[in-house]
């Protein structure tokens, strides 16, 4: 069969349509004009308007309404004249056909307004898919939420809560991960009544991934041995070159780049041991005199098998020490470049303020003229005057 056509007539015969379009291959049942519609495949819906037109138009109107849902082109046949044909499409008609017509040209109609339904019910296949999709994805997306917040709150469980607050050194720390789940992380950690051991390092990128990641590293520092009664504080290479031989042994596919900088100090003389993995290098603000970078040579972690050096250094009473994370390099401060020229003006700017403020002070006001584009962390320590 061609397609199922319902006709709606005075004469429930309706001989010359009917016959017609059964003789052109269609299944055709035919209806009196005052049936109430019912639920039938049809694709196409034919009113006769020929004899009692009313009653015709009133049909026309229900079947529309009937078939909101349910979409078939209607086909009005009425009288010719622009009155009949404004009525018959108002009442919800597709199109009007006036009479007299030949078989030919109401089998033309008939064929382009099936047309018209089998494209119409392709194009709602494809959209009920569509909907189905995004249903799904919606739940992904849902689940996905789920995991980066349980990612995250993992993640923020191995930061510190608080910053050990000792007699001669202040910390400080601003952590602003631009997505919901970053990739910057650091710890601080008392060693021994003088020691004091601490770090900032980044993985590369954002998402789950890097947040596991960072959960590996921070398990993978060990600053301290303990065998007895005795210890040993264990020297920023070795640090570093530990984890970076774990890291190599993982294995781990497509790694991303991972960089530290690892700080060993010694709170009652102000002496500090310093290695560095890639990272962005430290700046120092002495008490007197400018801010100047601690400049030493460093692979990234997981790459290869390599040693890292130690650099010695001091922080005398008043002196600041400043750790950050390579979201900096968007930092832009009045007409000063963006980057590192930017963060040692701000740093110039506001070195006098307490070591709490001016971690926020430079997480702040340095991306008010553009936008933070990678995760950020200001770390900062302070040697208080006896």
């Amino acid at each position: 069969m061609s397609g199922i056509v319902a006709i709606f007539a005075a004469d429930s015969q309706s001989p010359d349509i009917g016959a017609d379009l059964r003789a052109a291959g269609y299944d055709v049942a035919v209806r009196a004009l005052h049936d109430s519609p019912v639920a039938m495949p049809a694709q196409l819906l034919i009113v006769d308007g020929a004899r009692q037109t009313d009653h015709a138009l009133k049909a026309c109107q229900r079947l529309r309404v009937f078939q909101a849902e349910h979409f078939a082109p209607i086909l009005f046949l009425g009288a010719d004249g622009a009155d009949g044909r404004l009525s018959g499409l108002q009442s919800g008609a597709d199109t009007f056909l006036p009479r007299p017509f030949g078989p030919a040209e109401l089998l033309a109609q008939v064929q382009a307004l099936i047309r018209i339904k089998d494209r119409h019910d392709q194009l709602a296949l494809r959209a009920a898919e569509a909907s189905r999709v995004s249903q799904r994805l919606q739940k992904a997306n849902q689940q996905m939420d789920q995991e980066l917040e349980l990612a995250r709150r993992l993640q923020e469980s191995f930061l510190p809560q608080t910053l050990p607050q000792l007699p001669r050194v202040r910390f400080a720390v601003k952590y602003k991960p631009c997505a919901q789940v970053g990739g910057d992380f650091y710890d601080v950690f008392r060693l021994d009544e003088h020691h004091v051991g601490f770090y900032v390092a980044d993985a590369m990128g954002h998402g789950v991934p890097a947040s596991l990641l960072t959960i590996f590293v921070k398990k993978g520092v060990r600053a301290k041995e303990i065998n007895g009664q005795n210890y040993r504080l264990v020297p920023p290479p070795e640090v570093l070159g530990r984890l970076n031989k774990d890291l190599i042994e993982q294995h781990i596919p497509e790694l991303p780049f991972i960089t530290m900088a690892y700080m060993l100090l010694n709170c009652s003389t102000g002496a500090i041991e310093f290695s560095r993995a890639g990272h962005p290098h430290p700046i120092h603000v002495p008490r007197d005199g400018k801010p100047a970078l601690w400049q030493l040579e460093g692979s990234l972690l997981g790459v290869f098998d390599t040693r890292f050096r130690v650099q010695p250094q001091e922080l005398n009473p008043g002196d600041k020490l400043l750790l950050y994370t390579d979201g900096m390099d968007a930092a832009s401060f009045e007409q000063h470049p963006v980057g590192l020229a930017s963060l040692l003006a701000a740093i110039e700017r506001f070195r006098a303020l307490p070591i709490g403020e001016l971690v926020e002070r430079l997480s702040s006001d340095l991306f008010t003229q553009t936008k933070q584009s990678d995760d950020l962390t200001v770390f900062g320590a302070e040697m208080l005057e006896s």
